[in-house]
């Protein structure tokens, strides 16, 4: 598409200039620095190497002035009268004499009723979100983000990445923000490397952005799917339960950690990575063996921060279908963050029917006696369902699945190398 502007517009003695600035390397360069787009590094630790071998990032560039456009003469006199221009946020112009009904999209105020975004659009809110995350230097620079809360009532991490994934933010002018703290932190501020890093952070959004480019350009639209994903496994999901996938999108799972996350993706748009860990787990290889092709559309339609490239590989990482293959390692849909938050205050917030349940209970309620289910206010099976699977058993069948389907990979890509079956 991109060519194809760029040649009709230059047959028309059109000056064009084009900028790669949506990751802090052009993916083209990184595919011709490795001499193939089948060659791109298919491990973080790959990759890592291959951006020290690109060079300096360069700086972001400053936004243009009136000034740096030429002025030219044009008449738009033939146009007027013709549009009318928005009175306010919610309206669109549209042409006179055209309902406005017939105008779409067709939104209002009545569309964001009862919504508690955690940012507001545009640059100048991005930019000063940026300025006010980099003002804890001794934080920038010691940032971990496997350590970080996904149980904090309040986002332990930037906050950042809906403006990166809409393109109010450089990642060029993150990088360079993050530089600019780092070496305004004291020397005795112990220093955190990428991965886990703030600049690890920036390096895993290229790295997914890469993989997405490099699947796309080995076969056209297979990101994002499972067919045809040259870095994607297959892996036989179920199509009979077509209710879990409902009650996972609806909060009803019947296990309070797991509804607790989404609920609030689907009353702010956001919740922290580990939550999403334990959300994604959860629906494919860890309980409910549906497909990660859902999971992933779903936190397409939900989050703020929706990224093409990262949403698909955050999946196929999480379900085991792609660059992590640990499949035994499982989060418990209890366990995981019981240690983290044991008087469940996240769970208490985003699940209102279970806020007066004795701490011991909040995580585990169906163990809860009718007693003290009484006496909370809350009856399991009715206000509140009960576990949609039993967990235990039902991860266990799972990995003995996920241990079928890596035997008929393993046992294709052998045929393979022998040339006995084709791709």
């Amino acid at each position: 598409r991109d060519t194809n502007i760029q040649e009709t517009m230059e047959q028309k003695s059109i000056e064009v200039h084009t900028f790669a600035s949506e990751t802090l390397f052009p993916l083209q360069a990184y595919v011709d620095k490795v001499k193939g787009i089948e060659k791109v590094p298919g491990t973080m630790g790959a990759f890592q190497t291959l951006v020290g071998r690109m060079g300096r990032i360069e700086n972001p560039i400053d936004a243009p002035s009136a000034d740096d456009f030429i002025q030219l003469d044009q008449d738009h006199g033939e146009y007027g009268g013709q549009m009318l221009p928005p009175r306010k946020a919610t309206d669109l112009p549209w042409p006179r004499n055209t309902p406005k009904e017939q105008v779409t999209p067709l939104w209002g105020p009545e569309d964001c009723t009862d919504l508690t975004p955690i940012v507001q659009g545009g640059e100048s809110h991005a930019l000063d979100k940026l300025r006010l995350a980099m003002k804890k230097p001794s934080w920038v620079a010691s940032f971990e983000k496997p350590k970080t809360s996904c149980t904090s009532l309040s986002p332990s991490t930037t906050s950042i990445s809906p403006y990166m994934s809409l393109g109010c933010l450089s990642p060029r002018t993150v990088w360079y923000a993050i530089t600019e703290a780092i070496n305004r932190a004291p020397a005795s501020t112990p220093k955190s490397k990428p991965p886990v890093s703030l600049h690890g952070q920036m390096l895993w959004r290229d790295f997914n952005n890469l993989i997405a480019h490099s699947a796309n350009q080995q076969n056209p639209g297979s990101w994002g799917h499972m067919e045809g994903n040259v870095y994607c496994r297959q892996v036989p999901w179920s199509k009979d339960t077509p209710d879990y996938l409902e009650k996972w999108k609806t909060a009803q799972t019947g296990y309070p950690w797991i509804d607790a996350c989404m609920t609030q993706l689907k009353t702010e748009g956001w919740i922290h990575h580990l939550g999403r860990h334990a959300v994604a787990c959860f629906l494919t290889r860890g309980d409910l063996w549906q497909s990660w092709e859902e999971g992933a559309a779903y936190f397409e339609s939900q989050l703020l921060d929706a990224d093409y490239a990262l949403n698909g590989f955050n999946w196929l990482w999480l379900s085991c279908s792609g660059f992590f293959y640990q499949y035994f390692r499982c989060y418990s849909p209890v366990a995981f963050q019981q240690k983290n938050d044991k008087s469940g205050a996240y769970i208490r917030k985003w699940i209102p029917a279970l806020a007066k349940l004795p701490d011991k209970y909040i995580y585990e309620p169906w163990k809860a006696p009718i007693a003290v289910q009484k006496e909370a206010g809350v009856r399991i099976g009715t206000d509140y369902p009960k576990p949609i699977v039993d967990h235990g058993p039902t991860s266990k069948e799972n990995m003995s699945k996920m241990a079928y389907a890596y035997d008929l990979h393993k046992e294709k890509m052998g045929e393979m190398k022998k040339g006995t079956v084709t791709k």
